[in-house]
């Protein structure tokens, strides 16, 4: 079967215009609600939690074999970069709100379907308990209700299915600076630990397989933000370049500085 190159188009502004469709603040509130904020009289020990787990993801190439239906949930602008990685019989159905990657090789499709209204779907839904994996990464901090996707991810899931998630723990440093250089939340509109998200999945019938610390390695700054369409006038690439070569120098894993967490379910 012939495999489709992507090429990443020229994203612009889209990112900026896609953060201004989100009611951000509204959001944030209701995330305020169901957890505390970090607050200096109880700090995280980062260190220490980047020891308990490995501290490298395993990726979800790990558990593409085999698999002949998967769900793909927010495929964004030029689709996943494991879509060429997947047995030669599989599948895949991808959701997007925002992005529809164009020229899609047949055994692809991507529908405009809002990840917040998964745990909409029934019984007579054609996606219902079709899917043996589900990919969710750089999703629950971004719907409105990650306790209601997650409902919805269940539905999708065959029994012992494999959801792979990844996310950003909010009160470690990149999250707290994307927030910096995004006023409007640039899209990050949950709070996010190891423990909330695993409490949620183990509520709608799943088991922990993997939870591994995703180490940050700056790319996003360095190659999507979009620091021009923001207005910032004064910054130059270099500039950007060289906070990120700092970052990597100086926030480091055994510092206890990373970006959050990959995390592997089964489906019981």
């Amino acid at each position: 079967m012939t495999r489709f190159l992507y090429k990443i188009p020229k994203l612009g502004n889209v990112f900026r215009e896609r953060d201004q469709l989100r009611t951000e603040k509204e959001n944030l509130l209701n995330a305020l609600k169901n957890v505390d904020r970090l607050h200096p009289s109880k700090p995280a020990n980062f260190s220490s939690l980047a020891q308990k787990y490995n501290q490298k993801i395993s990726g979800v190439e790990k558990y593409l074999k085999n698999k002949k239906n998967i769900f793909d949930v927010g495929v964004g602008p030029v689709g996943s970069s494991w879509w060429s990685k997947i047995d030669k019989n599989a599948s895949i159905t991808g959701i997007d709100w925002f992005f529809f990657v164009k020229n899609l090789p047949p055994h692809i499709t991507v529908t405009k379907f809002d990840a917040s209204n998964l745990n909409t779907i029934n019984s007579s839904h054609p996606w219902f308990n079709k899917f043996d994996l589900v990919v969710a990464r750089h999703i629950l901090e971004h719907v409105s209700d990650p306790e209601s996707t997650i409902a919805g991810i269940s539905k999708l899931c065959q029994k012992n299915a494999i959801v792979y998630t990844g996310f950003p723990d909010y009160r470690n440093f990149t999250d707290i600076f994307y927030h910096l250089v995004h006023p409007e939340g640039g899209g990050h509109i949950q709070l996010l630990t190891d423990k909330i998200v695993k409490k949620m999945f183990l509520k709608h019938g799943f088991k922990l397989l993997e939870c591994n610390i995703w180490p940050e390695d700056w790319t996003w700054l360095q190659n999507q933000f979009d620091y021009r369409g923001r207005g910032l006038t004064y910054t130059t690439q270099a500039e950007i370049d060289y906070i990120c070569k700092t970052f990597r120098k100086e926030l480091t894993l055994k510092k206890g500085y990373y970006y959050g967490y990959e995390m592997v379910f089964q489906k019981i």
